[in-house]
């Protein structure tokens, strides 16, 4: 019996690397990605929790699920930009049609993840890392985004 071939495939960050994305779109001069920004809270009312942060943000020690009002103390001058469903269901549903044109065996099991079976796939490439490294590539140069693919049996 072969050992199956499994990728998991993570969007790093999702929901501030579809944010970014969608404003780098739209004309903004600046990435989410690359300043101290998290995705989620109110600035206003300085409510709600962190659902995402940039690297940046994290480098003050702000974590995802902290209080906005906490993560605020730490980086006075944070970029808080408010999560948009709409757009992240879009972006998860673009990208498991992308991922299936590489392997049907495709099982999402959030917005921003899923586990491909690669076991019959591998056999168009020199290796699993080329599979997965061409996967990652694919994703960015057509959406902007990275994510992280793990391989494993």
């Amino acid at each position: 019996m072969n050992q199956r071939l499994i990728f998991h495939i993570d969007v790093n960050s999702a929901y501030l690397s579809w944010s970014a994305v969608e404003k780098k779109k739209n004309g903004s001069p600046q990435d989410l990605r690359e300043i101290p920004a998290i995705i989620g809270g109110d600035m206003a009312s300085r409510h709600g929790v962190v659902l995402a942060k940039s690297i940046p943000a994290k480098a003050y020690g702000i974590s995802t699920g902290e209080p906005v009002a906490h993560a605020l103390r730490k980086c006075p001058h944070l970029v808080l930009e408010p999560p948009d469903h709409s757009l992240y269901a879009a972006c998860s549903r673009r990208l498991m049609e992308l991922l299936v044109t590489f392997c049907p065996a495709v099982e999402q099991v959030s917005i921003d993840e899923c586990y491909m079976d690669f076991s019959e796939n591998v056999k168009d490439y020199h290796s699993p890392v080329e599979g997965a490294m061409e996967i990652k590539n694919e994703v960015y140069r057509r959406f902007g985004f990275t994510v992280n693919v793990g391989i494993s049996s």
